[in-house]
């Protein structure tokens, strides 16, 4: 019978692990079946792998170890030869791994935030500020509006990026955070870029990640898992994740999402395949994580929270943060 599940159905080296004893998953294998096992034992038991053998896809000690402790939680042992488990992948140890994979696949999800907000809607002049000018750390004004707010405080961030979207796309993070940086300058607000090794992490998530509410074939969590393989409890920080997205959304923002039987703060998808103009993307997510849910979106298309990114030259900037936008803003880190 073939694999059911949206993360190991279709795989050749797993659909033949299935059936075959030849197959089996062992010590020293490398590959993209051997990152979907530890995806799976990591999702299911909240197993912990070593960083490299995550990166390398490879299946080390620290694997065959997970491994193991998935299979002695299950009893899954060949009672014809064996009195105990081992740490091998094979044909009983992919069949259970599969079937919860997929019961866990069919549970209900819950939305992006970009998906659930609806388009602004004009009630009144538009609220956006003009640009401020600093000389020698002083707030100016323009054209007569006052200067925004110094609310003070900081954001963290953390980002992590595919090594796929790295490789294929070339995800410019470095531009995005340098307009929330500016944008969040202007109201007093430090954005802070936590570093561990180097400027971003690098996630051996080869999937495209699909982001449907109720529908199986979300993998939202999936890559969110992965996230917490590699970078595990960070409180108080943003995490932030470049990736490829089906769809045409530049981003999604996520919550409520159960991750190892632990419901995770807000975090936030870049999509590595669309191209935003503006490097206004992240600051948009940023935005939604402020909030308590989601908030219909801004109709000036001037808002770095105008629901559509700029993808076409000719189009307008979304250059501008509103203050209402700011000050949840500089209420964030206590969302996570």
């Amino acid at each position: 019978m073939p694999l059911l599940s949206n993360l190991f159905g279709g795989g050749r080296a797993l659909e033949a692990c299935a059936v075959q004893d030849s197959a089996h998953v062992t010590l020293g294998a490398i590959g993209d079946h051997v990152a979907k096992i530890q995806l799976a034992v990591s999702v299911l038991d909240g197993l912990v792998i070593d960083r490299n053998e995550l990166q390398t896809q490879r299946y080390g000690r620290s694997t065959a170890a997970a491994v193991l402790a998935y299979k002695k939680k299950r009893q899954i042992v060949n009672r014809s030869y064996q009195n105990a488990p081992d740490d091998i992948v094979g044909k009983m140890t992919i069949a259970s791994l599969d079937q919860e994979m997929r019961r866990r696949e069919l549970r209900p999800k819950a939305p992006g935030d970009c998906i659930m907000s609806p388009p602004g809607l004009v009630t009144g002049p538009s609220s956006l500020i003009a640009p401020v000018r600093r000389t020698q750390g002083l707030v100016g004004t323009v054209g007569g509006n006052a200067a925004p707010k110094q609310l003070g405080g900081f954001i963290r961030v953390f980002f992590q990026i595919t090594q796929k979207a790295s490789l294929e796309d070339g995800y410019p993070l470095a531009a995005h955070v340098e307009v929330a940086r500016n944008l969040l300058f202007e109201h007093g607000i430090s954005l802070v870029v936590d570093f561990k090794n180097g400027f971003t992490d690098f996630l051996p998530f080869s999937a495209r990640v699909i982001h449907s509410a109720g529908n199986p074939v979300d993998n939202v969590d999936d890559i969110r898992q992965a996230s917490e393989s590699a970078r595990p409890g960070v409180p108080g920080v943003l995490r932030v994740i470049a990736c490829q997205m089906a769809g045409a959304s530049a981003g999604e923002t996520f919550r409520k999402r159960s991750i190892s039987g632990r419901v995770v703060p807000p975090f936030v998808l870049l999509n590595s395949e669309v191209n935003d103009l503006d490097h206004a993307t992240l600051i948009h997510e940023m935005i939604h994580a402020s909030k308590d849910g989601p908030v219909p979106h801004d109709p000036e298309p001037a808002s770095v929270f105008f629901e559509f990114a700029r993808t076409q030259l000719g189009k307008p900037n979304r250059s501008f943060l509103k203050a209402e936008h700011a000050l949840t803003l500089s209420k964030l880190s206590s969302k996570l």
